[in-house]
């Protein structure tokens, strides 16, 4: 399938594209909003790195530190201070981990805390807790790298003046672990002097008043773009894979399935258009290429209801609005329709002119036609196919040589061989096809059984399309 005709499925059936993707976008936002609200409160603290090392700088020590300071508030112990201190009833580890979150703003040395919640007032105590707890771990680890080094650095200078005592004042040895005591001394003072990180809040923690979840609007706005995407494609894919016509009416999917022209397309409805596609099959018929003009057209179709007889009765009387004399002959035998249409007798008619009746007391006058005369269906036959398919049908339409055109309606082809034996003995056949009762599968196989047949196949008539816009141009 070519990108045109796939983006002219689409446009044909956008109305209920859009019907569809309106009905989902309304359900989820139903479904969105009455979910519970989620509130978010915001947290900023700032990191100030107290001991500089390696020749980094202040502001990329910062953004280092607060890159790892944000990691840690997930942290079990880190969260577990966080739950104390926010006091929040039926809190647990695993919901408040879920709650909370943290990361580090980037290229400066500030770690935002976010925490959730079904309020306002509980997302800020939860996100105030969470800082809180942060900073309670920072100054705790701060504090406990200050002791740790402090208490290596006294334990060394114990165990020299512990070998000092051992020696004589006046001694090199002696002199040489005083010196070395006197550089732990200056070590440790630097130690105890050395200012840890600070971390510290530069703004509380604050909710907006509209909760971050549920958002209706946006959810019900990605629900109907998603699903006018996926309705789409979903029409373009029934439409090629199911055996249904959808309701193209583009002549050249029609050509393509049937290998047949499109010589006329019948709306819905009545009036002038009607009117006017009747015109145009009949002036399409009277300039066919090849064969020349056809004075005998078999209408046929592969199921019932695709408006065969339909078309027949409305090609017959507009033939006979040229003032052409043409007849029209029901040949379905087991359900005719064209004498109650015409409101006429159904007797006599083509069964009994087929047993050796009179054809010209047969022949009856069109209701308001003066040149179109009609031959019913007759009384029902045991073998219609049997009958329709002998030398005597051939006879009756070589009777009516000097008739302009001779029009014959017959059964569904696709569900009686009549067709195929009327088909075979015209000078031309056109094919009905109902854009919504007609199947591709059926439509492919009459067709196929009408060339077996030998039926001279001229074109197709699609039923029941789209009234062409041109109403206006007969207003104006």
């Amino acid at each position: 399938m070519d990108l045109a005709a796939h983006f002219r499925i689409v446009a044909q059936n956008w109305l209920r594209t859009l019907l569809i993707s309106l009905a989902i976008a309304a359900i989820v936002f139903v479904i969105s909003d009455t979910r519970p609200r989620t509130y978010r409160a915001t947290e900023l603290l700032g990191v100030q790195v107290g001991d500089l090392s390696g020749g980094v700088s202040q502001a990329q020590a910062d953004t280092f530190a607060a890159q790892t300071y944000a990691e840690y508030v997930t942290t079990p112990g880190v969260i577990n201070d966080a739950i104390r201190m926010a006091k929040i009833p039926g809190l647990t580890r695993s919901k408040a981990t879920d709650r909370i979150s943290a990361k580090a703003v980037q290229d400066v040395g500030f770690v935002q805390i976010k925490a959730t919640g079904p309020s306002r007032q509980e997302a800020e105590r939860l996100g105030r807790a969470a800082g809180a707890a942060l900073i309670n771990a920072a100054n705790a680890q701060t504090a406990l790298g200050t002791e740790a080094n402090a208490t290596q650095l006294q334990g060394q200078i114990a165990s020299l003046r512990a070998q000092q005592r051992t020696l004589n004042p006046n001694s090199d040895q002696y002199r040489q672990i005083q010196g070395s005591i006197d550089s732990l001394s200056s070590a440790l003072s630097s130690v105890l002097a050395t200012r840890g990180n600070v971390v510290a809040v530069l703004s509380g923690a604050l909710s907006s008043t509209h909760p971050v979840a549920p958002r209706p609007m946006r959810d019900a706005l990605l629900a109907f773009l998603v699903s006018l995407v996926v309705v789409s494609e979903l029409t373009v894919l029934v439409y090629y894979v199911g055996d249904r016509f959808s309701r193209t009416e583009d002549s050249a999917e029609v050509t393509k399935l049937t290998g047949l022209p499109v010589i006329a397309k019948v709306p819905r409805g009545s009036g002038i258009e009607l009117v006017e596609a009747f015109r145009v099959l009949r002036t399409n018929l009277m300039v066919l290429e090849g064969s020349g003009k056809p004075r005998t057209l078999a209408v046929v179709s592969a199921n019932q209801g695709a408006g065969k007889s339909f078309t027949a009765l409305n090609l017959a009387e507009s033939a006979a609005g040229l003032e052409e004399r043409i007849v029209l002959v029901d040949a379905d035998l087991r359900k005719p329709v064209l004498h109650d249409r015409l409101g006429i007798a159904r007797t006599p008619g083509l069964s009994s002119v087929l047993q050796g009746g009179d054809l010209t007391t047969a022949l009856q006058k069109a209701p308001d036609t003066p040149f179109l005369r009609v031959l019913a269906s007759g009384k029902p036959v045991d073998d219609a196919s049997g009958v329709l398919g002998a030398r005597a049908f051939r006879h009756v339409l070589d009777s009516l040589r000097a008739v302009r055109l001779v029009i014959v309606d017959t059964p569904p082809a696709g569900l009686f061989a009549d067709a195929m034996a009327v088909a075979s003995q015209c000078d031309a056949t056109i094919f009905v096809l109902d854009v919504q009762t007609s199947r591709r599968r059926q439509v492919r196989q009459t067709l196929e059984a009408l060339d077996r047949a030998g039926a001279n196949m001229v074109g197709v008539v699609v039923n029941r399309t789209t009234t062409p816009k041109r109403a206006a141009y007969y207003q104006s």
